[in-house]
């Protein structure tokens, strides 16, 4: 649940540097610079939406959720106020009830519910029936499928990440690459899957032996699950 709730706080903390910056831009007659970063903000609310739903699928406590969606589709200066100053602190002390919630039934479920369900589908047999290898390997095709499938590039490895995800002309971007925290964002996922690809993809796959037991395969899928959902949330690039 701390993954989650961070990932909360990363799509609050750039929709609300969008409206103080979408703000300033109508304070001084630049309505056009204005509306583009209003579409970059539907883009974030619509993958915090998309984020929600996994803790909270009939999206019963979202605190101002619906009144950011108003407020965004109207992209007023008194609209990016409230986002500001109501929203998003009601939004995130929902995001906290939530993972406290959550916090209270993960000893009972275990690893398995921190994982993603493609994952799920791709390894965890696997891994109940002791196959560690497979399922590790598995995982790691999976992520890199779904890179595939968003970029629609008949690539792998490197190349597949370096085009997917590159910072000049990349097909997807995980955050805001106008800012030095989103370029941070999008150098440091990029390094992260190169090297999952080479230190572990390459390595299981090309030799039966292998150093995995119960905790380390675990700790593996965990992983792969948060690039899994990093690649379904992330936009395409503008």
């Amino acid at each position: 649940m701390i993954e989650w709730l961070i990932s909360v706080y990363e799509r609050c903390r750039d929709l609300a540097a969008k409206a103080n910056d979408a703000k300033d831009r109508l304070l001084v007659g630049e309505d056009d610079a204005a509306k583009t970063i209003n579409g970059y903000m539907k883009q974030d609310y619509d993958a915090l939406i998309r984020l929600w739903k996994e803790v909270d699928p009939e999206m019963k406590n979202t605190g101002r959720l619906s009144d950011m969606a108003r407020h965004v589709r109207f992209g007023m200066n008194n609209d990016y106020e409230d986002i500001v100053v109501h929203d998003i602190p009601s939004v995130l002390n929902a995001a906290e009830a939530l993972a406290r919630d959550g916090s209270k039934n993960a000893g009972a479920m275990g690893f398995e519910g921190l994982l993603h369900p493609a994952i799920v589908a791709s390894s965890l047999s696997q891994y109940r029936n002791g196959h560690l290898r497979d399922a590790v390997l598995n995982g790691v095709i999976t992520v890199f499928d779904m890179i595939r499938a968003r970029t629609n590039l008949n690539l792998d490895g490197k190349d597949l990440v370096g085009q997917a995800f590159g910072m000049e002309k990349g097909k997807l971007v995980f955050s805001e690459i106008g800012t030095e925290t989103g370029r941070n964002d999008q150098k440091g996922f990029l390094l992260i899957y190169e090297g999952i690809y080479t230190g572990v993809r390459n390595v299981k796959a090309h030799s039966l032996n292998h150093d995995l037991n119960e905790q380390k395969a675990a700790q593996y899928l965990v992983t792969l699950s948060l690039l899994a959902r990093r690649v379904e949330e992330c936009n395409d690039r503008p």
